[in-house]
């Protein structure tokens, strides 16, 4: 399987939690062995979950919640 940079950073959280199939997971290894932008990307993801790991948990109001929400929509649509 070929997986695009696109594809790789829709694939991360499933890949972090192990949601992956073996397809999948080998065309992110192949991606991620020659993809520098993405290896990084991968390395930031993994120093934000680290670092947000220690903060407590609380509910976001749904106006923040919405206007987040929308923010990841208009650039994931960017992004394709």
């Amino acid at each position: 399987m070929i997986v695009t940079c696109c594809q790789l950073t829709e694939m991360i959280t499933d890949r972090s939690e192990g949601k992956l199939s073996s397809e999948q997971e080998e065309g992110c290894a192949r991606h991620l062995a020659w993809c520098d932008r993405c290896r990084t990307y991968l390395k930031q993801m993994d120093l934000t979950i680290d670092a947000l790991q220690g903060l407590p948990g609380e509910p976001l109001h749904d106006d923040v919640r919405a206007a987040l929400f929308a923010q990841f929509q208009r650039r994931k649509t960017t992004a394709d």
